[in-house]
């Protein structure tokens, strides 16, 4: 079942009034990235950590948008959702990843066997052998 959603004018200018911050927050974002690297000589912990903070600025600016808040909140909701999970114990991890690496031990195995009989089935075949 397709549901259509229209926009309305208020929502169509609600987001049209949030693209400058979000240029804004790109240009802020991409002139701190070139000023890393056109600033070379200086030491390194001091150009990232300048860069550091203009990505939290530029998240900053970002999160004050319909699409940062929704990203915000799509990350908390995240966050929620992994405390929901049952995490394998210690064991049953163990105890998978054993299980895999027997199956490809197995499996190299027998495609090498396989790999085998055939070369000695072409090689007999062609009289190489």
């Amino acid at each position: 079942m397709r549901v259509d959603r229209k926009i309305t004018m208020v929502e169509s200018d609600k987001f049209n009034n949030n693209i400058p911050l979000l240029l804004l927050s790109s240009a802020i974002l991409i002139a701190g990235i070139a000023a890393f690297y056109y600033f070379s000589e200086i030491r390194m912990f001091y150009r990232v950590v300048a860069l550091i903070f203009i990505m939290i600025f530029a998240a900053f600016i970002t999160y004050h948008t319909d699409f940062g808040k929704t990203v915000y909140t799509y990350v908390t909701d995240s966050k929620i959702e992994l405390k929901k999970v049952t995490w394998p114990t210690k064991q049953e991890t163990l105890q998978t990843a054993l299980g895999v690496v027997v199956v490809v031990i197995i499996i190299g195995i027998m495609l090498w066997l396989f790999d085998m009989l055939l070369s000695w089935g072409i090689g007999t075949l062609y009289g190489v052998r």
